[in-house]
C-alpha cells in the first residue's frame, strides 16, 4: 500500500481478481464395472495402474476394455464398482464426484435399461456423454436402431475381437473401451472439436460383422457410429454421430462434446465472479475473459469464420439483463459460437476438358 504522507482522498484504482479461463479436461473415462460393489477405483494412468487394483471379478468385458483405452492412447480413467443386482444409477451416482466427461459400461449387455439410464444421467449432468453398444455382437443390420434418441449418446456397431489378457486366445467383446481411447486420442492430438472417426483401432484383430459400404451408410443415417475393416488400412471407426433423430446442431459427437467442453470451461473459469458488484465493470472483465478464451480456440481452427466476428459474439450489459435480474443477483451473459462440423460427405466432381487450341490470325 502507498504510504500517505498528508490528510486526505486519495484514489486508487483497482482490478478485479480475474485469470484467464483454462479448458477443462475432455477425455477422462468412467467406466462402471459390473462386479461386486466395491470404492471407485482412480485415477488410473495405464493399464499396470489396473492391474494393480484390480480384483479377480472385474466383470467379463471391463479388464480387456480399460487395456483397449489405454492402448488407443487413453490417458486416465475412474472405475466405479457395482454388484450385478444393484441398479447402475448407483454406479454412475459414485462418479459424480470425478471430472469425468465420458461414460460407458463394457458389460451393460447385463444391466436392463442401461442405455437409457445412461443417457439420461448425461442430459440431467450435461458435461458428459456415453458411449452405448449392442447387446449383441451380430444384429440383422436391416432392422437395426440405436437404443434411444439423444444429443449426449453415442452408439456403435459392431463388437470387436481382442487377444485375450492371457494371450491364449481371442475373446470378442463390446467396442466402447477403446472408442473411448480413440476420443482420447484425437483430443490430445487434435482436439475435442475434431471428429474422433477415421482412426485405425489398436489391439483389435477382427471384427464380429464385417459390414459392406451400403450397410455402413444405412446405419450411419440412423446414427449408428459403425467400426469398418478397410484393406490396408486397418479396422477404422467409421462413424462420429450422436444418436439423435432430429436435425440437429448437436447431431455430430464433435459438437456435443465441443459444446461441453466451452460451457463447462466458461462456468469454472469465470467462478470469481460470484458475489462481484454486478455493474459494468464487471460485466466488461466478464465479456473480455471469454473473449479472449473463444479466441484462443478458434485461432486453433474450432470455430468457422475468416474473423473473430465470423466466429462468436459475446455480450454482457444492460441488453442481456433486466432490472428484475439486477435486482435478484443475476448476471446474464450471452455466448453465440459457429462450431465447425466433420466433412461426412467429400464429394469431387471431375469431368472430361478437352482444351480447345486458338488459331493463330495473320494480319
Amino acid at each position: 500500500m502507498t504510504e500517505r504522507l498528508a490528510p486526505g482522498v486519495y484514489i486508487e484504482e483497482v482490478q478485479f481478481a480475474s485469470s484467464p479461463i483454462p479448458g477443462v479436461s475432455t477425455s477422462t473415462v468412467g467406466f462402471v464395472a459390473v462386479t461386486g460393489r466395491g470404492p471407485v477405483l482412480g485415477p488410473l494412468f495405464s493399464f499396470l495402474d489396473f492391474e494393480r487394483v484390480a480384483t479377480p471379478n472385474l466383470g467379463a468385458n471391463l479388464p480387456l476394455a480399460v487395456r483397449g483405452f489405454f492402448e488407443n492412447s487413453g490417458q486416465q480413467c475412474f472405475i466405479s464398482q457395482i454388484a450385478a443386482t444393484d441398479p447402475l444409477e448407483t454406479g454412475l451416482v459414485a462418479l459424480d464426484a470425478r471430472a469425468i466427461s465420458i461414460i460407458c459400461c463394457p458389460d451393460d449387455p447385463t444391466i436392463q435399461n442401461s442405455a437409457a439410464v445412461m443417457a439420461a444421467h448425461c442430459e440431467q449432468r450435461k458435461d458428459r456423454i456415453c458411449i452405448l453398444q449392442s447387446a449383441q455382437p451380430i444384429v440383422p443390420v436391416a432392422t437395426h436402431q440405436p437404443p434411444l434418441h439423444s444429443t449426449y449418446a453415442t452408439y456403435y456397431y459392431p463388437w470387436i475381437t481382442v487377444m485375450s489378457l492371457d494371450g491364449s486366445s481371442t475373446v470378442t467383446i463390446p467396442p466402447s473401451g477403446h472408442v473411448a481411447g480413440v476420443y482420447a486420442q484425437t483430443d490430445s492430438t487434435r482436439g475435442v472439436w475434431s471428429a474422433p472417426a477415421n482412426v485405425q483401432l489398436v489391439g483389435v484383430a477382427a471384427l464380429s460383422q464385417d459390414l459392406t459400404a451400403s450397410e455402413s451408410d444405412a446405419l450411419n443415417s440412423r446414427g449408428v457410429d459403425v467400426i469398418r475393416t478397410f484393406p490396408a488400412q486397418g479396422i477404422r471407426v467409421w462413424g462420429s454421430r450422436t444418436t439423435t433423430n432430429q436435425d440437429s446442431d448437436y447431431k455430430y459427437v464433435s459438437v456435443r462434446r465441443f459444446m461441453i467442453f466451452l460451457e463447462q470451461s466458461i462456468a469454472k473459469g469465470l467462478q470469481w465472479a460470484v458475489f462481484e458488484t454486478n455493474g459494468p465493470r464487471l460485466w466488461a472483465v466478464i465479456r473480455s475473459s471469454i473473449e479472449n478464451f473463444l479466441r484462443s480456440v478458434w485461432k486453433q481452427g474450432a470455430l468457422q469464420g475468416l474473423t473473430q466476428q465470423e466466429a462468436f459474439f459475446v455480450r454482457c450489459d444492460l441488453t442481456t439483463m433486466t432490472q428484475n435480474d439486477l435486482d435478484n443477483g443475476r448476471l446474464v451473459c450471452i455466448v453465440g459460437v459457429a462450431p465447425v462440423a466433420p466433412a461426412e460427405f467429400v464429394i469431387m466432381q471431375i469431368g472430361i476438358w478437352t482444351e480447345c487450341t486458338p488459331k493463330l490470325s495473320s494480319h
